[in-house]
């Protein structure tokens, strides 16, 4: 008797239609070489200050390794509370309006699951971080892009958002300091989108994970620094009205260089919380113990590192448009924020993609192609200047040769 041949498993339709991210494409190729200065990857070069380290060795040295409460312990959302209030000038109830999240990134998918629904837009203005598509498209939505614009300082515009909604519009995700394009939208442009989604019942996911790292104009128009406080961006969730349908989502991952210990935060509305604590019982169930008790020695301990790390960020800063200045092959609108320049490649008649492919492998410097961060990327790289400063400065001095090698008709 012949047997049947099996029937084949079938993989998800939302598994298969989420895309692959383009960094990933880059590091699978930097193992082909050993002696590549990366501006690929956007980690912090430094390590959590060593009193947040040391409160993560007392708590397991003390055994507070168990699970805890789902949305995170006491401690930490009170620490998240007065935080948010000293530096943000937000306020949020740590009983019902604050959750602990393993990373940012978990933040926002579960933001997404509590608001989308099949068939629902959601707006990105792009280029933007390259996660962000995947996860609506896992949370069953549709992405719908807004082009930023380089000649507003790839700035967010409330008017390109409104030509941008539809009746099935349910949210949009915001990032100020903005990762690939450094990037800081104003409070003023904040209060005008804000208008735009109170007008069209619209939520808003801000994504706020580079919010202390601010430079230039940026830095001295922040709410903080006039207030005296550590500068930050302004946050959309402070503008009059924002409050109850904005999703704030934030990490010590970049604030205290903290990427490998995976701890975040979500504020937001307490009918929201209750829902994206629901789904994360069925995702997560706890958060890392240990993380949680680090995490509340860096919110309330002395935040000195965190003003080292932003001066050296800013130094960092610097040596790129210092270098890039007399390149007439490329162009740059100067950062304001996060780590990341978003410099223009299209003066030396390449598209981005091979760019960056030739810069790797005849420079031996990665950096990543900009439409690894949607489409409106392309004819532009990403710069991750998280890293030293010897490396960004040689790095940064063989870019500008191999831009220049371009029109060089003996190459």
């Amino acid at each position: 008797m012949l047997q049947k041949a099996p029937k084949r498993a079938r993989l998800s339709a939302a598994a298969s239609a989420s895309p692959r991210s383009g960094i990933r494409d880059v590091f699978d190729r930097l193992e082909r070489y050993e002696d590549v200065i990366s501006f690929a990857v956007g980690e912090p070069s430094f390590t959590a200050p060593h009193h947040v380290a040391q409160a993560g060795q007392v708590a397991i040295s003390q055994g507070r390794t168990h699970y805890t409460n789902v949305l995170g312990i006491p401690e930490l959302r009170r620490a998240i509370a007065g935080y948010s209030q000293r530096v943000k000038g937000l306020t949020y109830d740590p009983a019902s309006e604050i959750q602990a999240v393993p990373g940012a990134t978990l933040g926002l998918y579960l933001a997404l699951r509590a608001i989308a629904d099949p068939g629902d837009e959601i707006l990105l203005c792009t280029p933007h971080f390259a996660s962000y598509d995947a996860q609506i498209v896992l949370a069953s939505a549709t992405p719908v892009h807004v082009a930023l614009r380089a000649e507003n300082a790839m700035r967010m515009d409330a008017d390109d958002i409104a030509a941008a909604i539809t009746d099935r519009t349910r949210a949009i995700i915001i990032n100020s300091p903005s990762n690939p394009t450094g990037a800081v939208t104003p409070a003023s442009e904040l209060a005008r989108i804000g208008d735009v989604c109170r007008d069209h019942g619209l939520w808003v996911i801000s994504d706020e994970v580079y919010h202390p790292f601010v430079y230039g104009e940026a830095t001295e128009n922040s709410s903080s620094k006039a207030l005296g406080k550590t500068p930050s961006a302004a946050s959309i969730a402070a503008i009059p009205g924002m409050k109850e349908r904005t999703v704030v989502v934030d990490s010590l991952s970049k604030t205290y260089a903290m990427t490998g210990w995976r701890i975040g935060y979500m504020l937001g509305p307490a009918d929201l919380i209750a829902e994206t604590s629901k789904i994360a019982e069925t995702i997560n169930s706890s958060n890392n113990a240990p993380a949680q008790y680090a995490a509340v020695a860096a919110l309330t301990g002395l935040q000195t590192e965190v003003d080292e790390m932003r001066a050296q960020y800013a130094r960092r800063r610097q040596i790129v448009i210092d270098a890039l200045r007399d390149c007439p092959e490329l162009r740059l609108v100067a950062p304001e924020g996060a780590f990341y320049a978003f410099v223009d490649v299209r003066g030396t008649g390449l598209g981005s993609r091979e760019f960056s492919e030739r810069l790797l492998d005849e420079f031996h410097v990665a950096v990543i192609p900009g439409e690894a961060f949607g489409s409106a990327g392309d004819g532009f790289v990403r710069i991750s200047y998280a890293g030293n400063e010897d490396d960004i400065a040689s790095g940064m001095a063989r870019i500008v040769e191999f831009a220049r090698s371009l029109g060089d008709p003996s190459r």
